[in-house]
């Protein structure tokens, strides 16, 4: 078997968008020939719903709720553990049906968080559900954990947020902004999605010259790509340009330069990145 230094990891946990996530994993996988790994986490956060944790207790009664707190905890992570292999089993079947050769399953426990930090040094691209299983069918709502791995997780992130579809074009948002120019050159050394596929590289300014400039810059940075791209200037609110432009173009996937690290929460949740992942209907790449 080949040896790789990174593969393409899924994170699958059950919910409506694990089918997609590993759906994309296998259209990456087979374009850049790396390794798909399935990772499904085991998260230990029982709380027990018969238990009156109200006033005071002797330590004959202490002893007893730790005793049953714990043999539930047991009875509830042996379930957990099930599931996600179940889970596993039947998406390495459907990648397999789909043609990937080099899948890797894995079972983890802790939180998702903790786990992609310590295995941040082997993705290529992280590909997961924008909501978990805890916020299925709450729309606009992104998951705490995605939140944190937005913030922190320094490799390029694929969010996805319904049914898979090919990716034959992909909007990039340019504003000249050092996150921005990042994430066109990496786009130009390493191509997560592969050269074959239509780029819009688009600039929302209401000031015409600056916009221009600006998309001078980006050819600058793409003139040896060799890739299909078309460079756009808009005008009006970014955030309803970019998804109309998105919408009436038929573009399959949006890409843009992460946010800033930081340590508040308003660090994601009041940024320009938050509102595209809020808004739009297509899936979404951030690139470091």
């Amino acid at each position: 078997m080949l040896s790789y230094d990174k593969a393409i990891f899924a994170c699958v946990d059950g919910s409506k968008f694990s089918t997609s996530v590993v759906d994309y994993g296998v259209e990456v996988a087979k374009t850049l020939n790396l390794p798909l790994k399935l990772l499904n986490t085991v998260e230990h956060s029982h709380k027990s719903s018969k238990v009156d944790l109200s006033g005071n207790m002797s330590l004959g009664e202490r002893d007893d709720l730790l005793e049953t707190l714990s043999k539930e905890d047991e009875v509830e992570s042996k379930c957990l553990i099930s599931q996600g292999k179940d889970i596993l089993a039947q998406l390495k079947s459907r990648a397999i049906s789909a043609g990937v050769e080099n899948i890797i399953t894995a079972q983890r426990h802790g939180t998702l968080y903790e786990n992609l930090i310590e295995l941040q040094d082997k993705i290529r691209l992280l590909i997961i559900g924008l909501r978990g299983q805890n916020h299925d069918g709450q729309n606009h709502t992104i998951g705490e954990q995605i939140e944190e791995i937005l913030r922190t997780i320094d490799v390029p992130t694929l969010l996805v947020n319904g049914e898979f579809t090919p990716v034959k074009s992909v909007l990039m948002a340019y504003d000249g902004s050092p996150s921005s120019i990042k994430a066109l050159q990496s786009i130009v050394k390493s191509p997560t999605l592969g050269n074959d596929i239509k780029r819009y590289v688009v600039n929302v300014c209401n000031d015409e010259r600056k916009s221009q400039l600006l998309l001078a810059q980006a050819k600058m940075i793409m003139e040896d790509s060799n890739m299909e791209v078309e460079f756009v200037s808009l005008k009006g609110d970014p955030l309803n340009e970019l998804l109309k432009f998105q919408e009436e173009n038929n573009i399959d996937m949006l890409a843009m330069g992460a946010f800033s690290h930081g340590k508040l929460r308003n660090a994601l949740f009041g940024s320009f990145t938050a509102k595209i992942l809020a808004n739009s209907q297509k899936p979404v790449v951030l690139i470091r």
